[in-house]
């Protein structure tokens, strides 16, 4: 793709003037969104066998079409720079997967842009959907009417999640602690077995390596 194209069509994201776009190939690009997205967000810094292995398996568990998404802003880092998105844009396609860009941190607004999609996860996202401090826009009392809120606008959005063991900080493997959702949201959630896929090399582990 002409590289002042791209510049021109992430800068439209940066400043919500378009919301999202979708990258298939070098010169391939589209603002519409096509039917049975199973979604895998993240920075990819980098993007490595990890990933590619657990959407993979991921497809082959549902039968749904493979993207990779990365949104612009991130409740937990920095916003990426239009550079920064070029690179990932290519370092991704060129291994044949297509990616979204969007401007949605969370996945409720994902599940506004993206409705009726299957959002791929690892279990440390899982954990982070439970956490509070990612809510504090929401006018809410208590804990579990934020967390219902939350739940509430993906679930209307026909979302769900498929969420796949991680190995922690004890190097552990932890899978999804299904004690954690609420009764009426059980339905959202699903779990990519262990024997199907399991991945014991994180990106942090990765950028470590590169950096000595």
């Amino acid at each position: 793709m002409n590289q002042k194209n791209l510049k021109n069509i992430i800068s439209e994201i940066i400043f919500q003037k378009i919301p999202f776009c979708f990258f298939y190939e070098e010169n391939k690009f589209s603002f519409e969104i096509p039917q049975n997205l199973l979604i895998l967000s993240g920075s990819f810094n980098p993007f490595h066998d990890g990933h590619k292995h657990m959407l993979l398996a991921a497809q082959k568990e549902t039968h749904y079409n493979p993207f990779l998404e990365i949104s612009i802003t991130n409740v937990d880092k920095d916003p990426l720079v239009i550079s920064d998105i070029q690179k990932k844009i290519d370092m991704i396609i060129s291994h044949n997967f297509p990616v979204i860009i969007s401007n949605a941190p969370r996945f409720l607004e994902k599940s506004n842009l993206f409705p009726g999609s299957i959002f791929l996860i690892g279990n440390d996202t899982f954990l982070r959907l439970f956490e509070i401090k990612y809510y504090n826009d929401f006018n809410s009392n208590t804990y579990s009417s934020t967390i219902t809120k939350n739940l509430d606008i993906i679930k209307d959005n026909k979302c769900q999640f498929l969420v796949a063991g991680r190995i922690n900080e004890q190097n552990i493997f932890t899978n999804i602690d299904l004690s954690l959702i609420p009764k009426k949201y059980e339905r959202m959630f699903s779990s990519l077995d262990e024997s199907k896929f399991r991945n014991d090399i994180s990106s942090t582990k990765i950028r470590k390596f590169l950096q000595e």
